[in-house]
């Protein structure tokens, strides 16, 4: 079992790092959410890679976005990954009315990468924590259930 931590985060590459070590801890379930995702790893050789890595491990993978756009047009490395993992990834739009503007990765209900403001890049980083987040849980599954799905796996061509 992973040791405790609780730490800041400010700017790209502190972002970046706290997302790889919280999916690197992530073993069985994922959520992700965010406004695009442009500022996430995803789109990078390390996101892709510890991505995968969670997916190896049998993880199942919740993706919650306001503007899937960017995603589809830019996210080439996350697609690839929704394409091949298809029925453990979810992708669903959250409706505009919600205004959800932090962005969130929460792994395995104890791992958090928290920014308040999707425009910021300014943090928190919280490992192995589940007391801390217990309280949380309910609302990103509410987000979840008032979501669409969207994003297609693959592309049907006639």
């Amino acid at each position: 079992m992973k040791e405790a931590l609780e730490r800041s985060f400010e700017g790209r590459q502190e972002f970046h790092r706290a997302t790889i070590e919280a999916l690197d801890s992530t073993r069985h379930d994922l959520v992700l959410l965010d406004h695009d995702f442009r500022e996430w790893p995803l789109g990078t050789a390390e996101g892709e890679r510890v991505l995968r890595v969670v997916l190896a491990r049998g993880a199942r993978v919740r993706v919650m976005v306001v503007k899937p756009d960017w995603l589809a047009r830019h996210g080439d490395r996350f697609m690839r990954v929704r394409r091949e993992h298809s029925a453990r990834i979810d992708v669903r739009e959250i409706p505009e009315t919600l205004r959800v503007e932090e962005s969130i990765l929460l792994g395995d209900h104890q791992h958090l990468v928290r920014r308040l403001h999707h425009e910021s890049l300014r943090g928190r980083l919280i490992l192995a924590s589940p007391s801390q987040l217990e309280s949380q849980l309910p609302r990103y599954d509410a987000i979840w259930e008032e979501s669409t799905d969207c994003l297609p796996a693959t592309t049907i061509g006639l």
